[in-house]
């Protein structure tokens, strides 16, 4: 299998859904290597691995690290890199810093949290032949508190608004664009207006495909309160707490390691 082009996922739209997961790390990127259409390396990683509160202290540097790992152990998949927090405020640092995530990890698409002040940036961004995908809805950058976050396009002005803003978007030259949290009707409106795919997370089925954070489908962190879209497929906190409750038992008892582990 080589390598997915945007162009067959481009034609995907209205046809197969596109799916979609985070990785940070090689192990996991590996897994899903091939298994899904798009592997987003997410700003998320510095709540997920670091335990920061929010998304805005996740820096260049994380992303880089972090993007590198993972694209260079993913040769089927198509990969995104996010641009955390500050790190795109206007057109030449945007561009400064996006080249230098492609140089540094050969990524695919570079994913920004948009409004209507950024679609310059996606503009020119697209012009000097940066493969973007906007994020429009919630846009967890804004918040410091995620507990104050709130399904967007509830009445008719906050719908039009997000509506144009996707339009807007896709003329700027956006790849991809990711709704969250928003009501299903303006996310199946945006979804048919548009010619381009949307990614969706917490933005019903309607979307042409899906996104989760990996730790939240595989709960690997029950204590965290999740979002109501998050479906866990696995307890993986439970698998990986049961054996190592059984590695301790066999140290303890001296059962670990035995002849079949030991050298002689």
């Amino acid at each position: 299998m080589n390598k997915l082009k945007y162009e067959k996922l481009l034609k995907q739209k209205k046809i197969k859904p596109i799916t979609c997961l985070t990785a940070y790390t090689i192990s996991i990127a590996k897994i899903l290597d091939g298994k899904v259409d798009l592997i987003l390396v997410g700003d998320s990683l510095g709540t997920v691995l670091y335990g920061m509160k929010n998304t805005r202290q996740t820096t260049l540097q994380m992303m880089k690290e972090h993007g590198k790992a993972v694209v260079n152990n993913v040769k089927k998949s198509a990969t995104i890199i996010d641009m955390p927090y500050n790190s795109y405020q206007n057109k030449k640092q945007a561009l400064k810093n996006a080249k230098e995530i492609i140089k540094y990890t050969k990524v695919d698409l570079i994913k920004l949290e948009t409004d209507e002040k950024k679609i310059k940036i996606v503009k020119h961004l697209t012009k000097n032949k940066i493969n973007v995908v906007s994020h429009v809805g919630v846009t967890p950058q804004k918040y410091s508190n995620f507990n104050k976050i709130k399904i967007v396009g509830k009445n008719n002005k906050e719908s039009q608004s997000l509506i144009t803003l996707a339009k807007n978007l896709e003329k700027a030259g956006s790849k991809f664009i990711v709704l969250e949290c928003m009501k299903q009707s303006v996310a199946k409106k945006i979804t048919n207006l548009l010619k381009i795919p949307t990614i969706g997370i917490g933005a019903s089925k309607y979307c042409d495909g899906q996104v989760l954070v990996i730790n939240d489908l595989l709960n690997l962190n029950s204590e965290q309160k999740k979002p109501k879209f998050v479906k866990k497929y696995i307890n993986l906190e439970k698998i990986i707490s049961t054996a190592v409750k059984k590695f301790t038992t066999d140290v303890l008892k001296k059962r670990y390691p035995s002849k079949k582990y030991s050298y002689f």
